[in-house]
């Protein structure tokens, strides 16, 4: 059995084909940049390198973050890479806990120190293609807790239906009253992409291959606790009927390319 299949009881309830922001992630699902009053936008740069140079341009990657540490940035930064999925070639840079203001300050750090002339310097010459989104975490139906110690990253990204967020909500929130409820101990993350198609980031944080097995109790037992069997299986095709097409990949954290302390 596949590493997707082993935790497919999480991922297939959540979504009929899942359960999450990062964001990445990812996405989330990463370490959160510290500061007093904590955000819930991160910031998400998806680097390919050019063909032959993948080696480059991890070494350009750490030495740029040494760079932006150095100059002082405001944002940590981590690094991660792909693991699972028919494209394992390209790294996402991610920075997350900001509110919204916090990019002022970061523009205009990145003004002063010209951090746009060392990107293009440092990495440009290694790079194939860029995308930039901003992921923006639902807290209220999220759980991460403490994932300092959290290595892999498994993030479903599914598209909404158009017209279905109100029905998604909907499942969501008596999914997530009911494993409150229970005190069911495995933490998500549930964010929305902002660029591109209109997207849930469902992310679980992982310290190894071993908690990717299937959670027990599973969320359908959990659920058919609370709302009953049928309960649950219409609750749960409630939330998977929202969503058309989707991915699902699992990240490792690379600190060595990252500015986080």
């Amino acid at each position: 059995m596949n590493v997707r299949d082993r935790r497919s009881t999480l991922i297939a309830m959540l979504m009929l084909a899942f359960l999450l922001l990062p964001g990445v992630a990812a996405v989330a699902a990463d370490k959160a940049a510290a500061g007093p009053a904590m955000g819930n936008i991160a910031d998400r740069w998806v680097l390919w390198p050019k063909p032959g140079q993948e080696k480059q341009l991890e070494a350009a990657i750490k030495t740029h973050a040494a760079w932006r540490k150095k100059a002082g940035e405001p944002f940590a930064w981590s690094t991660y890479q792909p693991i699972a999925g028919t494209d394992l070639t390209y790294y996402v840079v991610r920075s997350e806990g900001h509110q919204w203001k916090d990019f002022d300050t970061e523009h205009a750090w990145a003004a002063k120190a010209k951090a746009g002339d060392a990107y293009e310097q440092q990495v440009a010459p290694h790079v194939a293609r860029v995308e930039h989104f901003f992921e923006e975490t639902d807290v209220a139906h999220s759980r991460m807790g403490d994932i300092k110690d959290d290595k892999y990253f498994m993030i479903t990204t599914r598209q909404l239906k158009p017209g279905s967020r109100g029905e998604m909500m909907a499942a969501v929130d008596k999914i997530q009253k009911a494993i409150t409820a229970a005190k069911w101990p495995y933490p998500y993350r549930l964010a929305w992409l902002i660029g591109g198609a209109n997207s849930l980031r469902i992310v679980i944080p992982m310290k190894n291959y071993a908690e990717m097995a299937d959670p027990d109790p599973s969320l359908h037992q959990v659920l058919a606790k609370a709302l009953g069997p049928d309960g649950a299986d219409a609750t749960l095709k409630q939330f998977g009927n929202s969503f058309e097409g989707g991915d699902t990949t699992i990240f490792v954290i690379r600190p060595d390319l990252s500015t986080q302390p």
